[in-house]
């Protein structure tokens, strides 16, 4: 898989950080925007905070449509605690 090949959103990893494609409706704008999201991974959730499952660093609202593989810098980041870009 090349780093710029987009798999549906299905066939998502839940065991590594992924990039996720995601989409959110701009009600004032009439228009769907579009954006990408490094370092997402899945959460089973269960906590009082979050009961549900979902995506960290996934802002509300987003829906998550598809994935590819982290770049190793992003992954790189993450594991020594840095803030990538769209954090």
């Amino acid at each position: 898989m090349t780093a710029t090949s987009w798999q549906p959103i299905a066939t998502a990893p839940r065991d590594r950080l992924i990039e996720i494609r995601a989409e959110r409706w701009i009600a004032s704008t009439e228009r769907m925007r579009v954006e990408t999201f490094a370092g997402c991974k899945w959460c089973e959730g269960g906590s009082v905070r979050h009961p549900a499952p979902y995506w960290r660093r996934l802002p509300r609202g987003w829906v998550p449509t598809h994935w590819r593989e982290a770049p190793s810098a992003t992954s790189a980041k993450l594991a020594t605690g840095e803030t990538p870009w769209h954090a």
